[in-house]
């Protein structure tokens, strides 16, 4: 004898299981808010990041100035302006191989680039700041390591932050 006609009942695990899906897509529509600046979090803070820009050369590293205004490159808004710009050090070549010589020690091959810098340029901008401590401007997480798309003026390119620090909150 089989049980068609056996109606389901609604017991705790479905509950849970609701629970569950709703929690999911709420946290899932908070972050994608959050990070399009719908949802406002933390407060607005004054920083100031290092960029590092590698393989320069030396007549387009003139081009950024200090007091200029950075566009994001990709987006073409405002993300700072620039309060310092060096380019003390010629850009470097690390061969990933390493070399063992006959007392078995080991050796990377380095060498440095006639015509090429590495370009570091500070550039301050308000930001906001998360609730975990974050700091983002346009839409560009501050954080050591992460690339932002640069352009002042004629100079357009990819850099990576190597330094920040938060200055007013």
């Amino acid at each position: 004898m089989s049980k068609t006609n056996a109606k389901h009942r609604f017991n705790f695990v479905d509950v849970i299981i609701i629970i569950a899906v709703i929690a999911v897509i709420a946290a899932i529509v908070w972050i994608v808010l959050a990070q399009s600046g719908t949802i406002k979090t933390g407060t607005t803070a004054r920083v100031e990041y290092t960029v590092r820009f590698t393989f320069v050369r030396e007549e387009l590293a003139s081009y950024v100035k200090t007091g200029d205004t950075v566009l994001n490159s990709g987006t073409g808004n405002e993300i700072g302006k620039v309060i310092a710009v060096r380019h003390p050090e010629k850009s470097i070549y690390r061969d990933i191989r390493s070399i063992v010589d006959d007392g078995g020690e080991k050796t990377v091959k380095v060498s440095e680039f006639p015509d090429l810098y590495d370009v570091y340029v500070t550039v301050s901008s308000n930001a906001s700041i998360s609730e975990s401590g974050i700091a983002t401007v346009d839409g560009n997480k501050i954080l050591i390591g992460a690339p932002i798309y640069f352009r002042d003026g004629e100079f357009a390119r990819e850099g990576y932050i190597i330094a920040f620090e938060i200055k007013d909150m």
